[in-house]
C-alpha cells in the first residue's frame, strides 16, 4: 500500500477550490474523486461519463497534473487510486505494519485458502495464472458459487459478475457445479441465477463494460465478486503493428479501473492469465501482469 505524505492529502479539495461546484460534482458522480482517475482516465471517456465539454475536460486535465510533477506521474509515486475519503480518515502520515488492518476474504472452497491466508482478498486484483488446462477457470467458477455462501460457511451472500473473453462461459459445467453446492451445503440457493454474464472480445468492449454497464448493474445488485477470464484475451491482435505503449496504456487504465471499483464498493476482482515461456531463465511467465501474485 502507498501512503502519501499529509500535504498531498488535500491536493483534490484543492482542486475543488478551483472547480466550478457542476463541474465536481459530475467527476463525483462519475466516480472520479482522485487525481490519479483525472489523470489517467482518457479525455474522450472522462467527457462521456462526465457529460462536461471537452475544453472542460481538458481544464481538469490540466488542473490536475499541475499540482504533480511529471516525474511523479511517470514513477506512479502518487498512482495509487485511494477514495478521497479515506485520505481524511488518516491522521498522520505513517503507520506501523501491525496497524492495518487485515484484509477481508472470502474462501475458494477447497485448501488453497492456507496459501491464500484465507482465502481471495476483497482487496485490489488477484491474478490468477497458469498453463492451459490447469483449471483456472474451474476455479473461478467455484468463487462465483463460493461467494453466494453465507459468512458461516466461507462465502459474503453476494452475487458475481463473469466477465468472458475467449471461450463461451461453460454453463454446463456450472450448472453441475451448482447442483453439487446444493447437495454438499443442504442450501436452497439458486445459484445460477445470481451470476451475471457479460463477453468481451476488446479492450474497447471491456472498458465500456467496466465504465458505463457495470455502475448501473452496482447500483440495483449485491455484487461482491468480478472474474475476467481471461484478462489476456482482450489484447490479443492479429495486427502486425501493435503499438505496446498503447497496449501498456491500456492495461494500466483497466487495472486503474478496476481498482477504483474495488475500494468504492468493496468487491473481489479476480483475473485469469496466460503465460509464456521464458527462454532465458527457463520458466512460463504471465503474459500481463496486473495484479498480485497470491
Amino acid at each position: 500500500m502507498l501512503i502519501l505524505p499529509y500535504d498531498l492529502i488535500h491536493v483534490m479539495e484543492n482542486l475543488r477550490a478551483v472547480l466550478d461546484l457542476e463541474a465536481y460534482q459530475k467527476l463525483v458522480d462519475a466516480n472520479k474523486t482522485t487525481l490519479f482517475e483525472i489523470l489517467i482516465t482518457p479525455l474522450n471517456e472522462l467527457q462521456q461519463l462526465t457529460n462536461l465539454t471537452s475544453e472542460e475536460v481538458e481544464l481538469i486535465k490540466k488542473k490536475a497534473s499541475g499540482k504533480f510533477s511529471e516525474k511523479q506521474i511517470q514513477d506512479r509515486t502518487i498512482h495509487f487510486p485511494i477514495k478521497l475519503e479515506t485520505f481524511y480518515s488518516w491522521s498522520q502520515e505513517h503507520f506501523l505494519a501491525d496497524q492495518v488492518p487485515p484484509w477481508d476474504r472470502f474462501s475458494t472452497g477447497c485448501n488453497i485458502d492456507s496459501l491464500l491466508h484465507g482465502g481471495i482478498p476483497i482487496n485490489g486484483i488477484t491474478e490468477v495464472f497458469g498453463c492451459s488446462g490447469v483449471g483456472k477457470t474451474q476455479l473461478c467458477l467455484q468463487l462465483a458459487l463460493m461467494i453466494q455462501l453465507p459468512s458461516s460457511l466461507g462465502g459474503k451472500e453476494k452475487d458475481a459478475l463473469y466477465i468472458c473473453t475467449e471461450d463461451a462461459f461453460p454453463s454446463r459445467r456450472f450448472h453441475q457445479l451448482a447442483e453439487s453446492f446444493k447437495k454438499k451445503f443442504k442450501l436452497d440457493i439458486d445459484f445460477e441465477s445470481s451470476v451475471y454474464l457479460k463477453h468481451v472480445t476488446d479492450f474497447e468492449q471491456l472498458r465500456h463494460c467496466l465504465c458505463i454497464h457495470l455502475p448501473k448493474l452496482l447500483r440495483v445488485k449485491n455484487i461482491g465478486l468480478i472474474v475476467i477470464d481471461s484478462i489476456a484475451g482482450v489484447f490479443r491482435s492479429e495486427n502486425e503493428n501493435i503499438s505496446y505503449s498503447n497496449r501498456g496504456q491500456d492495461i494500466s487504465n483497466i487495472a486503474a479501473t478496476l481498482h477504483s471499483i474495488c475500494d468504492k464498493f468493496g468487491i473481489a476482482i479476480v483475473c485469469t492469465n496466460q503465460v509464456s515461456e521464458n527462454v532465458a531463465i527457463e520458466k512460463n511467465r504471465a503474459v500481463l501482469g496486473i495484479g498480485v501474485e497470491q
